[in-house]
């Protein structure tokens, strides 16, 4: 099964694991937030049709200020295709920040057919960005998602450094390239939602000598990408000989 695929069923299993949730009739918030007219935007067309200027700015404001968990669960599997296909510039719809108001709204107490289904949107989502180019995707930012959610960082790593394509490697190269990753005190979104050890350990498991062998090999054929390679080399080189 490609990324893809395996990312375009995971999205179907979202909308039918939270398919249970109505559309709300209310939503709960203070009423200078104009919560009639934020429910009007959202019922203003079919879940799955509903444009990022009706649904984004509800992404950062659900269930903090506007709505409860239930309602988000309704609009959330509408929010995780927008930030899968990239273009909805909302905050809220980070990666990172999906996770963490997924969590905020009673994740760890979902059936576990909803866990099960949303996990894997985060994990689908974190692989297929292993095989875009570097300005289509920031893998970082779906890994961290799918670290906040449960996904074991071992077998994450594991699975990156198994992706022989050029642009897994390049991603390497800009996480190593990274002052979220390089410096476990830098307050980064989404490494900042898990233990501080995740970094560490993250950094560890990309600082081999194999993965500098690797980075060498895509040096020439990085194209614009060269500098963040060169980057994350002089960065290994400096550690490795430390």
């Amino acid at each position: 099964m490609t990324p893809d695929i395996r990312l375009a069923a995971a999205l179907e299993a979202a909308y039918d694991a939270l398919s249970p949730y109505p559309v709300p009739t209310r939503l709960d918030a203070a009423p200078g937030r104009r919560p009639a007219r934020i429910l009007a935007d959202l019922t203003s067309a079919p879940l799955r049709e509903l444009p990022c200027e009706r649904i984004g700015s509800y992404a950062g404001w659900a269930i903090t200020t506007v709505g409860v968990s239930r309602d988000y669960k309704h609009f959330l599997p509408r929010l995780l295709e927008l930030s899968v296909e990239g273009g909805c510039a909302y905050v809220g719809l980070e990666p990172f920040m999906l996770a963490g108001k997924i969590v905020h709204a009673g994740f760890g107490d979902w059936r576990p057919v909803e866990r099960a289904a949303i996990g894997e949107v985060f994990h689908a989502a974190w692989l297929r960005s292993l095989d875009l180019p570097l300005v289509e995707a920031e893998a970082e930012n779906w890994l961290c998602g799918d670290l906040i959610l449960g996904g074991r960082l071992p077998d994450r790593l594991a699975a990156w450094l198994a992706n022989p394509s050029l642009e897994a490697t390049l991603h390497i190269a800009r996480a190593l390239f990274s002052e979220a990753v390089r410096d476990p005190g830098h307050e980064a979104p989404g490494w900042s939602d898990l233990p501080d050890f995740a970094r560490t350990r993250f950094l560890q498991g990309l600082s081999g000598v194999d993965v500098r062998v690797r980075l060498e090999a895509a040096l020439p054929l990085a194209g614009e990408d060269e500098w963040v390679v060169s980057a994350a080399l002089d960065f290994l080189k400096a550690g490795l000989a430390s």
